[in-house]
């Protein structure tokens, strides 16, 4: 008999419910008796309805959601659209996703790095100081990071920023469906795999009502009277996928997304807790860390990657290495712990003796 599977890898990719399954075959199963277009059209309502769902969770309209096809690509997206000058000023934190900050180079902007306490969380007064002085043209906040469980004010920065005429972007990408994520930022970002557990190949992009005449995308001959944002969902889509996020975000809403991040707290302060006494590890996370997601480090020169395959192989269990390009502030590799649920003993158990 196979070992069940200890999935621990929600920050990379959840797992996707048997509903959320069963909306994409069926959508597959339309288009192969209806035809494709006629199919989508009577998908019409549903994913209507997920424009609604996801601008709640994500503090905007329902006008002001597109589904793109992963977060890279919404935030391309708004770097292609946006009308920045070259050279323009991006502020970040240490803890930013690292690919972000290429796209930003990439596209002849200058990333410039914000003061952070001794969590790597953003220092308002020093965020304040900056904005009287010399103030970004962007600040761009990862809600929270990809390699250990550290938050930004992003409510906080907003008010602030908005004050001094300051645009702010936000990746969500480990938050949405994680933590509270109705933050009304002028853009917003996330892809719909992780936490909640959506298919693969989709992101979201939100755009706060104010900033979307600023947005510039492409449109052919045929687009002249479509908004911003219907302009942005218009194209060649998977639409079977689309169905099943459509289904995924429903579950989360229907679920209780206050509900569901009390869950995922609790889950994570009981990871960390019993990681804290696991011989040749250190939890990498702050002490007032809330949220799944468990950042390790390892204490006895081990090698990450190696671990990672070792619990893949001999235990079934899933996590990640975190490797340096992921952040500036890692100069080590991680091994990141990302649960949907609490574990039971058994497979804390399991857990604790793969890595001990």
């Amino acid at each position: 008999m196979t070992e069940p599977l200890l999935h621990l890898q929600t920050a990379a990719a959840g797992r996707a419910s048997e509903g959320t399954i069963a909306s994409m075959t069926d959508h597959l199963a339309l288009e192969a008796s209806v035809g494709s277009y006629p199919a989508q059209a009577e998908a019409a309502p549903v994913l209507e309805r997920a424009y609604r769902d996801l601008a709640g969770l994500l503090g905007v309209d329902e006008d002001g959601v597109a589904l793109v096809g992963s977060a890279t690509d919404a935030l391309r997206t708004l770097l292609m659209t946006w009308p920045l000058p070259n050279g323009a000023a991006v502020g970040v934190v240490p803890a930013e996703w690292g690919p972000n900050v290429d796209a930003f180079i990439h596209h002849d902007l200058r990333p410039v790095l914000m003061d952070v306490d001794d969590r790597g969380v953003l220092d308002l007064d020093a965020l304040q100081r900056t904005l009287r002085s010399s103030p970004p043209d962007v600040l761009h906040l990862t809600h929270l990071a990809s390699h250990r469980c550290v938050s930004q004010p992003v409510v906080e920065a907003i008010a602030l920023c908005r004050s001094a005429g300051v645009t702010v972007w936000v990746d969500a990408a480990q938050s949405l469906g994680h933590l509270d994520t109705a933050f009304g930022a002028d853009a917003a970002y996330a892809p719909g795999r992780k936490w909640l557990a959506g298919p693969r190949g989709l992101g979201i992009l939100a755009v706060r009502a104010s900033a979307r005449d600023q947005l510039t995308p492409f449109r052919t001959r045929t687009d002249a009277d479509l908004s911003t944002i219907e302009a942005l969902r218009k194209g060649e889509r998977p639409v079977a996928a689309q169905v099943g996020l459509a289904h995924a975000v429903r579950e989360h809403v229907q679920a209780g997304p206050s509900e569901r991040r009390a869950a995922l707290a609790a889950a994570g302060a009981r990871l960390r807790q019993v990681m804290r006494d696991v011989p040749g590890w250190a939890v990498a996370d702050p002490l007032d860390a809330v949220g799944a997601i468990v950042g390790l480090r390892p204490t006895d020169g081990q090698d990450v990657e190696a671990v990672q395959r070792r619990l893949a192989r001999d235990h079934r269990i899933l996590v990640t290495a975190c490797l340096p390009w992921r952040s500036a502030e890692i100069s080590e590799p991680l091994l990141r712990l990302a649960p949907a649920a609490a574990l039971t003993a058994d497979e804390m158990g399991c857990l604790t003796s793969g890595l001990g």
